[in-house]
């Protein structure tokens, strides 16, 4: 079943230890990455994150914010890094001596630096939270899947939109062909008595064989065969499950390298203006495909 890269999911978890809650917003991107904001403590379990999270996610680029609040008596402690306080104080000295600022350094300064006090959670505790983490996870990434999921469905509906007038498109192209060869051949009989003021065509074989050789050259029986068949293996992968999005976008880039050879060989103003319909409407549904995962 089709599914977008663009999404959000929410999950929670809660048990003796305390609350966790993962949010995940899920967003275009050609590879899989994930950017995590976690508590300091709990970026041991960065890597955990990213392996649970890439078995539901194949691609895009995921955002994924993770809280979790401690029932009962804490064990964390607040802790003072005295010697990185102590450099602090010396170093933001010499600067005030250097400047020939006055006044004294006070200790309001010194904590307000980074890493002179940390917040501490036992690191038993931290390891004991990974299977609440774990639960809210999974609860997080099945909300996004179906998030992704009815945003997949209502691409599917655009995308057969569009691939079914593309077809339409192409069918008056192919109608089209047979006329091409015939009205040439009537411009260029005429053209001739013009030019030559008779009304009988004295070398009908030269014409014949003038017509012949432009009915070779704008042949393009086989791109719209082409064409046609990358439409119906694109309706097909629509209803496949997986990864699709590459292989969608990678069929929208043959159909539009098929209509580029169509509009190029047709030497015919009516094909040419459709040709012009059917590559916007690749465009529109490479543009679509984009957002597929």
């Amino acid at each position: 079943m089709l599914k977008s890269m663009t999404g959000f999911g929410r999950g929670s978890a809660e048990n003796a230890l305390g609350v966790v809650k993962v949010e995940i917003k899920s967003l275009n991107y050609k590879f899989f990455e994930v950017v995590t904001r976690l508590p300091s403590s709990l970026t041991i379990f960065e890597d955990k994150i990213r392996e649970v999270i890439q078995k539901k996610v194949a691609r895009g680029r995921l955002n994924l914010f993770l809280s979790y609040e401690i029932s009962g008596k804490r064990k964390d402690e607040v802790y003072i890094d005295k010697k990185v306080a102590g450099q602090y104080y010396k170093k933001i000295k010499d600067l005030k001596k250097q400047l020939s600022i006055k006044g004294e350094v006070g200790i309001e300064q010194i904590i307000s630096l980074p890493g002179v006090v940390a917040y501490r959670p036992q690191e038993d505790d931290a390891k004991r939270l990974w299977p609440l983490i774990h639960k809210a996870l999974l609860v997080a990434a099945e909300d996004l899947t179906q998030s992704k999921s009815r945003e997949g469905r209502r691409l599917r509906k655009s995308v057969k939109t569009i691939i079914k007038s593309l077809g339409s498109s192409v069918k008056k192209v192919e109608m089209r062909t047979p006329r091409v060869v015939a009205d040439y051949k009537k411009r260029l009989l005429k053209n001739i008595k013009k030019l030559t003021g008779s009304k009988r065509i004295l070398n009908r074989e030269r014409t014949e064989e003038e017509a012949a050789i432009f009915a070779r050259n704008c042949d393009i029986t086989e791109e719209i065969h082409r064409i046609t068949s990358h439409i119906t293996g694109f309706k097909k992968t629509l209803s496949m499950r997986g990864e699709l999005g590459r292989r969608l976008d990678f069929i929208a880039q043959e159909m539009h390298r098929e209509a580029n050879t169509i509009g190029a060989k047709a030497n015919d103003f009516p094909i040419a203006k459709e040709v012009i319909k059917i590559k916007s409407q690749i465009e529109k549904i490479r543009e679509q495909v984009q957002n597929v995962e």
